[in-house]
């Protein structure tokens, strides 16, 4: 039976080909209520970062916002959880519980499963599914992201994203983004996703390594959307992620670089 967060997943893995890595505010003009979309989404990523294999996942994609009148805005959707509760001119201050979906060896039992997998980390052991919570801090179009995984269920480690978004609205219809990134990752995280101890390396068959904190991967992103008829929109992705530092290095990765490429079709509401 697969856990809350691994069900979470189902749209929240594709927040690289569908938003980027950060979770963005609505118009401060927004209306009080609920508001949302709900469709498909197509993504081909690679196995698990680092890996030279693909995988193509489709899944659902949803998003729904409740903004309130004086306590800013909730949402869930590919992002997690977020409630940004505060807005003081261009600043924001939020919180934020993401799911991670973890990392097996082994293809899962559910075809829809989309916890990153490859059968060349055999002897690695799985990295279990967890929650990380944070807080979000954002100016203009700059936005910082911290959070920590909760527990000791899963990489125990914590990330801070870093980013930036310029949008471009071209017609009624159709607009763009461009985004830029980077995430930094510490000794724990790191570890759990690139690094091999030594019963690790006797099981798989690849070197002993031992990764420090820093940044782990820079990112680009290219966004459209194309609003077709009323009420309907379709969205289209590229993401380029360049991984850096320690985690670069790891005996794990083939692939230093991958393109992330995805599709939605969505009713919004």
């Amino acid at each position: 039976m697969r856990t809350v967060a691994q069900q979470a997943c189902l749209s929240g893995l594709l927040v690289v080909a569908f938003g980027g890595a950060m979770a963005q505010a609505s118009p401060k003009d927004a209306k009080p209520g609920l508001s949302g979309s709900i469709g498909l989404g197509v993504a081909s990523m690679p196995s698990y970062e680092g890996s030279p294999n693909r995988r193509t996942l489709a899944v659902p994609a949803f998003t729904l916002n409740y903004r309130t009148r004086h306590w800013g805005e909730v949402s869930v959707g590919p992002h997690g959880l977020v409630w940004q509760a505060l807005e003081l001119g261009d600043w924001r201050l939020g919180l934020v519980a993401n799911p991670d979906a973890g990392r097996k060896t082994r293809k899962p039992s559910s075809s829809i499963d989309p916890t990153p997998w490859d059968p060349r980390l055999a002897g690695l052991g799985e990295v279990r599914s967890s929650t990380e919570t944070g807080v979000i801090v954002g100016y203009g179009p700059v936005q910082l992201q911290a959070r920590k995984s909760l527990g000791d269920r899963g990489h125990g480690g914590t990330q801070v994203d870093l980013g930036v978004e310029w949008p471009l609205e071209l017609t009624a219809t159709v607009s763009m983004s461009f985004g830029a990134g980077l995430t930094w990752a510490d000794r724990d995280y790191l570890q759990a996703y690139f690094g091999v101890t030594p019963a690790q390396a006797a099981a798989s068959g690849f070197r002993a390594y031992a990764p420090k904190a820093g940044v782990r991967k820079l990112d680009l992103s290219l966004n459209a959307e194309y609003v077709f008829a009323k009420g309907w929109k379709l969205q289209g992705s590229l993401v380029l992620t360049q991984l850096a530092g320690d985690a670069a290095d790891s005996p794990l990765v083939e692939r230093k670089s991958n393109p992330l490429l995805g599709v939605v079709v969505a009713y919004v509401f």
